[in-house]
């Protein structure tokens, strides 16, 4: 492959300046001559992990990114007067009982929560240092956004099909597991390959590493459940390289193009990348405010149209690449996630607690920012839900924001 990794180097030593700016500076008399040796055998990606330790909402601080651009004027979120009182008073059942809204997001470390009902946002709260200004990190959020991205290409003649080999659009993979690997198999996360072999695990590899290229040359195949489907950094990573070639720009270029400027996003995004100058982390870390991902949620519930223009094609966002079931009982498909319970709702989600719930049915999208280990929100989401979706509600949900218009 004629890809090289000469950029590299073992002084790893801004990589503690980094995560030192952000308040959490580290002993470094104790650890230097530990981690010079970390960096001497197994390089600056496992003194990143080491250092920068557990990945946070924050994280566009310490990685080099690339702006999304928005444009010029923002698209309009109605906002109503006020909370409806069957929201702020909505109590939640828990094993140990019932607990409030206001508790459970509490409980599990929520930064930032929004409802929208079609284009209203009925509730609305931020914590944690954090506010309607702040830049979110999406986590594997990006993911859903990639499926969409290349439902755009696809549609748009750039992408030839879903059989399309990744080679066709990369030559320079030709040589690597990759190079047979068809879009369809990235899209649906079966290609059949797993990661690098190394000391760190895969996931670290993609999100510290200062050289995605050079991890994904080692990808090797292994035994796969029957579906072939493994929850895979890699074959988004792929993905995002893939469609680059195909649309001749960069997948924040794109991004901006086909999504943030359409949809009237507020403000710029960031898209972290491996190093300065390098690539996009196609499988995460797109950093945004929370009401411009509200927006990509709205998109979403209206199947792609936007103020009455396609943006997505419909027959994409409803099927796509057929889904996989996969271990835990869901469906993965267009990189959303299908919960069981014929809800007919969908979400993606994101490392830690990151979620973009999607509620067609009650026309509710979700937005929730959150960094706990082993919540299942979905119930939540779906009592939310069902608590707007009735006829005198929604009405209220109209006089709030009539309100909030005539008072401007």
């Amino acid at each position: 492959m004629a890809h090289t990794a000469a950029h590299r180097t073992t002084d790893c030593s801004h990589i503690v300046g980094d995560r030192a700016g952000r308040g959490q500076r580290l002993r470094l008399a104790h650890w230097a001559a530990w981690l010079l040796a970390l960096s001497l055998t197994s390089g600056c990606t496992a003194v990143r992990t080491v250092v920068h330790n557990l990945a946070d909402l924050d994280d566009h601080r310490i990685f080099a990114n690339r702006t999304v651009a928005n444009g010029a004027r923002a698209s309009t979120l109605r906002t109503v007067s006020r909370t409806p009182a069957y929201l702020s008073r909505l109590q939640l059942g828990q094993d140990s009982g019932t607990i409030s809204l206001e508790g459970y997001l509490d409980g599990t470390g929520t930064a930032a929560f929004l409802v929208l009902h079609e284009d209203r946002v009925v509730y609305e709260r931020y914590a944690r240092g954090y506010d309607e200004r702040s830049l979110l990190n999406s986590f594997s959020i990006a993911k859903a956004v990639m499926g969409t991205l290349v439902g755009i290409a696809i549609a748009d003649g750039r992408i030839r099909g879903l059989d399309a080999t990744v080679a066709e659009y990369r030559p320079d993979l030709a040589s690597t597991a990759y190079a047979g690997v068809t879009v369809r198999q990235l899209l649906a996360m079966t290609s059949g390959l797993g990661d690098r072999p190394s000391m760190l695990p895969g996931r670290s590899q993609y999100y510290y590493g200062d050289d995605l290229l050079d991890v994904l040359a080692g990808a090797r195949p292994e035994a796969r459940p029957a579906n072939q489907w493994r929850y895979s950094e890699a074959d988004i990573q792929v993905l995002g390289l893939v469609l680059a070639a195909a649309v001749g720009k960069t997948i924040s270029e794109y991004l901006a193009e086909k999504l943030w400027q359409p949809l009237g996003m507020e403000s710029p995004a960031l898209w972290a990348l491996d190093r300065e100058g390098g690539t996009e982390k196609a499988f995460c870390c797109i950093s945004a405010r929370a009401r411009d991902f509200a927006r990509l949620g709205r998109l979403w519930l209206d199947e792609g149209r936007w103020d009455g223009k396609s943006i997505v094609n419909a027959g994409w966002m409803r099927e796509g690449v057929p889904g996989v079931r996969t271990p835990d009982g869901y469906t993965h498909r267009n990189l959303f996630w299908l919960p069981e319970g014929g809800h007919g709702d969908f979400y993606a989600y994101g490392h830690n607690g990151q979620y973009l719930y999607v509620n067609p049915a009650a026309r509710v999208v979700i937005v929730k920012f959150s960094e706990t280990a082993r919540q299942d929100p979905l119930p939540v989401f779906r009592s939310i839900a069902e608590a707007i979706a009735t006829p005198e509600r929604i009405a209220e949900i109209d006089r709030l924001a009539s309100d909030f218009f005539a008072s401007r």
